[in-house]
């Protein structure tokens, strides 16, 4: 009963967070409306909304897991903020910014549209958001100074077996693979000469794989550096998507995926010759 109350009431906020923002950017004139999508697409974008919220809450709810929740407020809070904060959304036709005589009919918005992004990429977020609660799960069960979490799934504990360790990354590895393959098909990152297909198949073992490595190494070899940068990368990724730019972070993550693994690798590396140092200096002062 406890476990349908938190996630009743996850939901909840889920939905109230999900209309605050629609009944903002309705309110500066953005095609939000159900009549301007599918059913499946309006599933999609207000359930990401939804769900966006719900899942740091029920994370809170749940097992006291305080960062993620504190991660959503912020990111909301900067979404509604920037949109409310002057200047605010300027619609304009191309005709007028190509100097046509006639109407387009295709609209541009300037200095605004970070609500409809945050729609858009909502399932990019979510997944950041539930690396980080891996992340503060981690610490608190490994500094003893802070407080552990409540009635956390034993097979999540750090350090864990190898199976186990190799099962969550590999569980893990397939959510930010899905999420983040389809953040670079949603974004249009492609290759000439049609071999599209090669790409995805590329960037979808390079997503897969950096994020099973940094989870493996955390709940098999209790290294928090790694998994820490990897949730960076995601939750960063999907910032940069809230202002036009030529040049789209995702396409180098998703394309020159070895390079954020090699900068993985070499923090791990880091963490773990810290971590033999500081074992060696322990032994040194009880001889």
């Amino acid at each position: 009963m406890p476990s349908i109350r938190s996630v009743s009431f996850s939901l909840l906020v889920g939905l109230v967070h999900a209309a605050g923002l629609l009944a903002v950017a309705l309110e500066l004139g953005y095609a939000v409306g159900p009549a301007e999508y599918s059913i499946p697409g309006m599933a999609w974008r207000y359930g990401g909304l939804v769900v966006v919220a719900a899942v740091p809450v029920w994370l809170a709810v749940r097992y006291r897991l305080v960062v993620p929740l504190v991660a959503v407020l912020l990111t909301s809070g900067y979404v509604v903020g920037m949109e409310l904060t002057p200047p605010g959304p300027t619609f304009r036709d191309v005709a007028e910014l190509e100097g046509l005589a006639e109407p387009t009919g295709y609209t541009v918005v300037e200095n605004g549209l970070y609500i409809v992004r945050y729609m858009v990429n909502a399932s990019v977020w979510t997944v950041g958001f539930l690396f980080a609660g891996v992340v503060e799960a981690a610490v608190r069960s490994l500094w003893d100074r802070l407080p552990p979490v409540d009635d956390f799934p034993s097979w999540l504990s750090v350090p864990a077996d190898r199976r186990e360790a190799a099962t969550v990354a590999a569980g893990g590895g397939v959510l930010h693979a899905v999420a983040m393959t389809w953040f670079a098909y949603r974004l249009g990152v492609t290759v000439s000469g049609g071999f599209a297909w090669l790409l995805y198949g590329y960037g979808a073992i390079g997503m897969w794989l950096l994020a099973a490595v940094p989870l493996y190494l955390l709940y098999r070899h209790r290294l928090l550096a790694p998994v820490t940068l990897m949730t960076a990368f995601v939750l960063l990724n999907a910032r940069a998507e809230f202002t036009a730019s030529v040049e789209d972070p995702h396409t180098l993550y998703f394309g020159a995926w070895f390079l954020y693994l090699g900068l993985v690798l070499v923090t791990a590396g880091i963490e773990y010759g810290l971590h033999r140092v500081d074992a060696a200096r322990r032994v040194g002062s009880l001889l």
